[in-house]
């Protein structure tokens, strides 16, 4: 009897061990989960990238030109009628056209501020000849030096530009009867012209360096005046404009997130 006591508390104080054993451990375990959350110090949070357009890029567009171009006689300035008894005579040129883009972007929050400069080729032309007088107009290279002004939403951006516009513009101008030109009566003014340019566009960044855009530009040409061998003073007058769409790549491994 007295050796089964023994066993007996030998048995009960092992499961007394056992089980403060358990219970100490355990409340190491849940020590930390019950600190406070101060005892861990600010939160970390780590704040969405946002896409940026800083830097330099470089593109290609393709579009079509429209617009007008006209000529008409100044008697004031020279010895008479240009179109010997028309007021003048109006065109209009139209024609598919192409170029490279060069460009920088400064990005300050949500604003994009930037300079861009286009130099291609407009194949826009158009002629017309009535009993009386006959007119022409035919572009060729053509560039822009612009600043943009834009709003970026991500990898959108919608933007603003203007600035100075030049082009390769030929004009040919004067009177005819039954429809057959006078030499004396002729003239022709070819030179590279010098105007301003406004539009606006769209442009997206599909990937982290290539962006798509899709713009509309207006450029107006100071007019300019010519004389034939009757003396007489021709003014011409040409604007254009324009739609196209363009890739550009950023020269930027990838656009740097904004944080």
């Amino acid at each position: 009897m007295f050796n089964c006591v023994c066993v007996a508390s030998r048995c009960v104080f092992a499961f007394a061990f056992m089980a403060a054993a358990w219970g100490t451990a355990n409340a190491a375990d849940l020590g930390d989960y019950n600190r406070s959350y101060k005892d861990y110090g600010d939160p970390i949070v780590v704040p969405p990238d946002y896409f940026s357009w800083t830097g330099f890029y470089l593109g290609a567009h393709l579009g079509y030109g429209w617009g007008s171009s006209s000529s008409d006689n100044l008697p004031g300035a020279g010895n008479g009628d240009a179109f010997d008894g028309a007021d003048g005579i109006d065109v209009e040129p139209d024609g598919w056209l192409g170029g490279v883009t060069l460009g920088y972007n400064w990005q300050t929050d949500a604003f994009v501020f930037g300079v861009e400069s286009d130099i291609g080729y407009l194949g826009a032309g158009d002629s017309r000849r009535t009993a009386i007088a006959f007119g022409t107009a035919d572009y060729g290279g053509y560039g822009t030096l612009a600043a943009r002004l834009g709003y970026a939403d991500d990898r959108w951006m919608f933007y603003a530009k203007g600035g100075f516009a030049f082009a390769d513009i030929e004009n040919r101008a004067g009177a005819a009867f039954g429809g057959v030109t006078e030499p004396f009566d002729a003239t022709r003014s070819h030179e590279i012209k010098a105007g301003w340019a406004l539009g606006a566009g769209v442009e997206f960044a599909f990937r982290p360096n290539i962006s798509m855009k899709v713009e509309y530009l207006y450029m107006d040409f100071d007019d300019d005046r010519s004389g034939n061998l009757d003396g007489d003073v021709f003014r011409h007058e040409n604007d254009i404009h324009t739609l196209k769409v363009g890739l550009n790549y950023s020269l930027q491994r990838e656009f740097e997130p904004l944080r």
